[in-house]
């Protein structure tokens, strides 16, 4: 994934700025003000660093070194005085230490990942106890016609950086994120906002 999202890095906005900005601008509504310090995951070109609030320290990784430089030249044109730190990472393997960040924003992402219940896990461990994590991302619905083409769609995709077969809602009930509310987003409501938290303390 590195490689083909290096390789879209010079056109990655014209490709999925608009056509998702909609669910971007729409998850940071129920993102909470009072969080200081927001890690999001899979930042890339950094479209989404005009949303946050201006109280926000915004941490921002991403498997690609070229989507990163991109971001960087993204907050020296704002030059609004947002502080945002930017690093080259895996999600999946995180160097952040424990229980570090309010909150932890997620704009599809986990499709593009080759091990999406690691990549949960991960999201909770860096997440302080009670705190936000918030996913974006479409999610294969099994009751759905639709979900038979997005099986047999999905290898296509996967040679263009993501799947359309993987059941995200299912995969985080699955995890210890406490789901509170799921939200339908962009055309035709194919995508979803999971909004959720890390637990108190995590069973």
């Amino acid at each position: 994934m590195e490689g083909i999202y290096s390789f879209y890095s010079p056109f990655y906005d014209l490709i999925f700025g608009k056509v998702l900005e909609a669910g971007r601008k729409q998850a940071f509504r129920y993102l909470d003000s009072s969080n200081k310090k927001v890690l999001e995951v899979g930042i890339g070109t950094g479209l989404t660093l005009q949303h946050y609030p201006k109280s926000c320290h915004i941490v921002g990784i991403d498997i690609s070194a070229k989507m990163i430089d991109r971001a960087k030249e993204r907050v020296q044109a704002m030059g609004n005085g947002l502080k945002v730190d930017l690093e080259v990472m895996d999600a999946c393997h995180m160097t952040f230490k424990d229980d570090t960040f309010d909150a932890v924003l997620s704009p599809y992402v986990i499709t593009t990942v080759a091990d999406p219940f690691q990549f949960c896990k991960e999201m909770i461990r860096v997440c302080k106890p009670g705190g936000q994590i918030i996913i974006v991302n479409h999610s294969k619905d099994p009751d759905r016609l639709l979900g038979k083409l997005e099986t047999i769609a999905s290898p296509f995709f996967a040679r263009i950086g993501f799947v359309t077969d993987l059941d995200v809602v299912s995969l985080v009930k699955s995890t210890e994120i406490e789901i509170q509310r799921i939200i339908n987003c962009n055309i035709f409501n194919l995508h979803k906002i999971i909004l959720g938290q890390k637990p108190a303390q995590v069973r």
